[in-house]
């Protein structure tokens, strides 16, 4: 059976939407999905960070992407449910979740 997610062409999409956005981040495959982690100057630890910000996956049966954040104690929680991946994109750069997506930047 192929398995659409993880897949090179879905990560390189990630990866140039917050290259346009001019926010360096990185991608890495997890189970049927990603994990966006993104680069920050860290204060207290005077030095450049990555840290996870979300988690995008891939729902085959309902053909949706569900959008995780992570919480203080490490655990990732659903946010929304969105049709396709670039609104899912959309919704961790809206200002409305910025403190859950975007903590320091």
């Amino acid at each position: 059976m192929l398995q659409k997610h993880p897949n090179e062409f879905t990560r390189r999409v990630i990866y140039k939407y917050f290259a346009d956005h001019q926010m360096p981040a990185e991608v890495n495959a997890v189970r049927d999905g990603y994990v966006v982690f993104l680069n920050y100057f860290s204060a207290v630890e005077a030095c450049n960070v990555d840290e996870a910000s979300g988690r995008l996956v891939h729902n085959d049966s309902r053909d949706e992407w569900k959008l995780y954040w992570m919480s203080g104690n490490f655990r990732w929680h659903l946010y929304e449910q969105c049709p396709t991946l670039h609104h899912a994109l959309d919704v961790m750069l809206s200002e409305e979740a910025a403190n859950l997506f975007r903590k320091v930047l």
